[in-house]
């Protein structure tokens, strides 16, 4: 109970990190969506809190995001594709760095990870943009959602690195007791 309680109390504190990070600089995109920095703190949140906390931190404070935003219309299917992105990144990094790794595996895991990652949200944002603007009309999404994406990832790397090397890493914060 103790330990559910704490990862639930992390991803709180990550989803309102997510939500500050996608809130601090909006760029806005052709189909009335943004490019912000909110991605790297989605890609953080499913490798350091695992894939169901990362999906949690990243669905809530990405829906929070578009909420404050006055972005209502994109607030459900973000909150789903955001988790869906986090989700598949901690699952896809957890399985790719099991049993540990050298810099070099890591790197490689974490560039696989945000790769799917971004494929997802792409993905997610142009079926949900051609129901509102057409097949043709959603394809202005794509160039800005996968520059977001990979922005996000060249910004977490570094960020994610710098915590494993300093021994914060996903066990560290999901046990922060041991």
């Amino acid at each position: 109970m103790k330990k559910n309680l704490i990862h639930l109390i992390l991803a709180g504190l990550f989803a309102a990190m997510v939500t500050v990070g996608t809130l601090l600089i909006q760029v806005p995109t052709p189909t009335k969506g943004y490019i912000h920095i909110g991605d790297t703190l989605v890609y953080l949140s499913g490798i350091l809190l695992g894939p169901v906390y990362g999906f949690l931190a990243a669905a809530f404070g990405s829906f929070l995001a578009d909420f404050f935003s006055g972005y209502l219309i994109y607030a459900v299917p973000t909150f789903m594709i955001k988790g869906l992105d986090a989700l598949a990144v901690g699952l896809v990094y957890r399985g790719l760095t099991r049993g540990g790794g050298s810099f070099g595996k890591k790197v490689f895991a974490f560039s696989i990870s945000v790769a799917l990652g971004t494929l997802i949200m792409v993905s997610g944002y142009y079926i949900y943009e051609s129901a509102l603007y057409g097949f043709k009309g959603a394809l202005a999404g794509i160039l800005p959602n996968i520059i977001q994406g990979i922005g996000g990832g060249i910004l977490a790397l570094p960020v994610l690195l710098a915590l494993e090397k300093s021994g914060i890493t996903h066990k560290k914060i999901m046990n922060p007791m041991e």
